[in-house]
């Protein structure tokens, strides 16, 4: 959305460059006329002349500048966008947790979601238990899938990624104490996502999708990382959410709660 206060400046500028054309056009007609009428001595008809004059020059400057200012700023829009000012090497965790505790609706999805798993999983079931509806879509453990996740992870094992995975997951649907108001839904997919997926309330206008680029054999860090929303990038936006909603529902249901 365009910013308040740059259309108040833009309209500003606009009224003050307004105002210069008519100051001019107007002494200028009053001057001829006084010119033409005889009310005005010539040194009187010639300073006015001078006046009018570098009005039009002082207007003809602030032209060019304005000019000169709108074809960088068309150059700049017109420039490929550098992908530093794209992408981001890691996911906000503050972001995540808030995603998390505020939003009614919540997707993870990832190889084994290890880190989340883990860092938010106390988050996610005082989430759940309010009322929360999450889904949560991960690599079926012990699949020909997790192999090769383990062949393009650094120094992970198949078997160490599946037995960490199944750990986490029974962590996450443990029967709680309390009541539980939401809803935790666990699938697990045969093949290897090429991306992780943590979005927030993805069916409503204030839509959030973060996206995890999957490397091979990188650190966690080292990942391209980037957001789209439901009002500033509706067509990618919706075609991200989409691809989510095929995978889950081709997706193998692997526990719940409650």
């Amino acid at each position: 959305m365009p910013n308040p206060s740059s259309r108040f400046s833009t309209t500003v500028r606009g009224v003050i460059h307004s105002l210069d054309l008519y100051v001019t056009l107007v002494a200028a007609v009053v001057f001829g006329v006084l010119g033409l009428a005889g009310k005005a001595s010539q040194e009187e008809i010639t300073s006015g002349v001078l006046a009018v004059l570098a009005l039009v020059s002082f207007s003809l400057l602030r032209i060019r500048s304005q000019s000169d200012r709108i074809n960088e700023s068309l150059t700049e829009i017109s420039a490929r966008p550098n992908a530093d000012h794209f992408f981001t090497k890691v996911d906000d965790g503050d972001e995540i947790k808030e995603m998390i505790s505020s939003s009614r609706e919540v997707w993870l999805h990832g190889w084994t979601l290890e880190l989340h798993l883990v860092s938010y999983a106390r988050e996610i079931r005082r989430a759940v238990a309010r009322g929360l509806n999450i889904k949560i879509l991960v690599i079926e453990p012990n699949s020909t899938a997790m192999t090769v996740a383990a062949s393009e992870a650094e120094n992970r094992s198949a078997g160490e990624l599946s037995s960490n995975l199944e750990g986490n997951l029974r962590r996450l649907v443990a029967p709680p104490s309390g009541d539980v108001s939401g809803r935790l839904e666990i699938r697990t997919l045969s093949h290897v996502p090429h991306y992780t997926v943590i979005a927030s309330d993805p069916s409503t206008d204030q839509g959030k999708i973060i996206m995890r680029i999957a490397t091979f054999q990188a650190d966690h860090w080292q990942r391209p990382t980037f957001t789209v929303t439901q009002q500033g990038d509706g067509n990618w936006y919706d075609f991200f959410k989409t691809q989510f909603d095929k995978k889950w529902e081709s997706a193998r249901p692997y526990a719940s709660l409650p």
